[in-house]
């Protein structure tokens, strides 16, 4: 349901007097003066929003009007079949930090296959999205698809640097890519970018997934004298760099994430599996890599290599079991375009997203203009290679938190390093995307205690309530590099919920899942105000 700016005021529901009040007044106003202030008043909030949307990459001949940029759409799925208050987290989450309306993938649905994981819900997360990003017109193509975990993920920054890093991470890996295959590289390009974890799971490590892919980019004493060795028995591999996928999270163009769920898919019917979509995805990563290793040979050697047994990497790597090599070669041959490319790379950084699992203890919650919590969790992580000093710029640079299209009574000049982020003190990177899948000794429960941390929590009611209101503007503008910066946009209008994915036109209903309805029981948890529940304005 649009939102475009002025609306009637709801005659009942959680919004409070003053904000009731703001709108009558808007409406008094476009009743006497007309058309011509709507208009004015909307150009202005627009034109607000534009001026504080900075690319990390603009150049000096960048367009004085950022909005003659071509549009493109953020796409959010999120696997969900029922109401969890964890889901709520994450809708919140997105709401308030002005992130598109999410679609909810395989709602309502039933898992009850013993043998699988969650059920086969995990397999079903795969056929889900892949009807998604099918269904999608080729116009679509280079949108952007951002896939969530439903039940234990939130967001903390906006999605001006979430793109902006999606970019820049991309162009590190190519460059990276063309200096390790040279002219095998042709046209292979980082495309889709997942989380990344300590652990490989849940392959052995003579598997392609764990043997194959890239090492870590971080530094080789980014946990000072005991990077990359055993740690306890309790969390065995806390110690070591980042380089394994983890498939909770990812992003990518429509069509590139078509390739790969279509793949996806047919691994998860084709081939002996336990029902986990991380063991799919860390299998095409690992072949994927397996296959650049074969084109890399093929390119620089011909087809002349023919001694048998384990071969070292051509690109400095492990050496690569032969045998491996020949079944991707028939994989790839079995494939309509010939190749076993899906240009998938991971966040080695968690610059996008944070995985909490093997990395328990590498976090503080920080706010950076605080010099006394910076010391202190530097203290605390005193074997950093790198010390926490600074909010990066692609976070200061974006709309301040707290800023709205409203006068409610929010600190509304307040920056970014004014408030409390979830950061990695290894790395100094704040995550745009916190995974909470920390497991041991009860650490899912941070999902709880850590809630009320977030810097939205206090004001979390509030700010639902003006995301509603707001007017549709760019989400952000970026992009590779100068010509292909896009203004980005949500794909749809509607605003206090999601989509149920697997609506169809002519289907019964609209489709339309409201925040209120599946999140009606956990109020207290997500607001913790005293309030009751929250209700979606009549006038929305």
């Amino acid at each position: 349901m649009t939102t475009s700016g002025i609306e009637d005021a709801p005659k009942n529901g959680s919004m409070s007097p003053s904000y009731r009040r703001d709108i009558r007044g808007w409406r008094g106003l476009v009743k006497s003066q007309g058309l011509q202030i709507t208009i004015l008043l909307s150009a202005l909030i627009v034109l607000g929003c534009q001026l504080r949307i900075q690319p990390v990459d603009l150049s000096q001949d960048t367009p004085v009007n950022l909005t003659l940029l071509p549009p493109a759409h953020l796409h959010i799925l999120i696997p969900a079949s029922r109401p969890d208050v964890n889901l709520c987290k994450v809708l919140l989450s997105a709401s308030v930090l002005g992130y598109p309306s999410p679609v909810i993938i395989n709602w309502n649905q039933e898992f009850n296959d013993n043998s699988l994981v969650e059920g086969g819900s995990h397999l079903a997360k795969i056929s889900g999205i892949y009807d998604y990003v099918s269904d999608l017109a080729a116009a679509h193509d280079n949108d952007l698809v951002l896939m969530l975990d439903g039940y234990d993920v939130w967001l903390q920054l906006r999605a001006q640097t979430l793109l902006d890093r999606y970019y820049h991470l991309n162009r590190l890996a190519d460059t990276r890519i063309h200096a390790e295959m040279g002219s095998a590289a042709n046209e292979t390009r980082q495309e889709i970018i997942f989380g990344c974890q300590k652990r490989c799971w849940p392959w052995t490590p003579q598997d392609p997934p764990c043997y194959a892919v890239p090492n870590s980019t971080l530094p080789k004493n980014v946990y000072g004298s005991r990077t990359d060795t055993l740690a306890t028995e309790d969390n065995p591999f806390i110690n070591y760099r980042p380089r394994f996928l983890n498939s909770g999270t990812a992003i990518g163009p429509v069509k590139a994430m078509r390739k790969l769920f279509g793949q996806a898919l047919k691994q998860a019917r084709d081939e002996p599996n336990i029902g986990s979509d991380q063991y799919i995805f860390s299998h095409i990563f690992g072949d994927q890599e397996i296959w650049r290793e074969a084109i890399g040979r093929d390119a620089i050697l011909g087809q002349q290599r023919t001694r048998s047994g384990p071969k070292q990497g051509l690109r400095g790597r492990e050496f690569f079991i032969e045998e491996h090599i020949s079944e991707v070669r028939a994989k790839a041959a079995e494939r309509e375009d010939g190749n076993f490319e899906f240009g998938i790379g991971v966040d080695y950084g968690a610059e996008i997203v944070l995985n909490t699992v093997f990395a328990e203890e590498d976090t503080a919650w920080l706010a950076f203009s605080n010099r006394t919590q910076i010391v202190q969790a530097s203290l605390e992580h005193a074997d950093a290679a790198k010390s926490v000093k600074f909010l990066a710029d692609d976070i200061a640079s974006t709309l301040p938190p707290f800023w709205t299209s409203s006068t409610e009574d929010l600190p509304r000049t307040r920056e970014w390093q004014n408030i409390s982020l979830l950061t990695d003190i290894y790395t100094g990177n704040t995550p745009v995307v916190v995974h909470h899948n920390a497991h041991r000794d009860n650490l899912k429960s941070r999902r709880e205690s850590w809630w009320p941390l977030t810097w939205f929590y206090v004001h979390a009611r509030t700010l639902l309530d003006i995301s509603v209101y707001n007017p549709l503007v760019a989400l952000a503008v970026s992009g590779y590099d100068k010509s292909s910066r896009r203004q980005w946009w949500a794909f749809g209008t509607w605003k206090g919920g999601a989509r149920d994915g697997s609506w169809k036109a002519g289907d019964e209903g609209e489709g339309w899942l409201r925040f209120d309805d599946i999140c009606r029981e956990y109020h207290e948890e997500i607001f913790g105000d005293d309030r009751g529940p929250w209700e979606l304005p009549v006038a929305h």
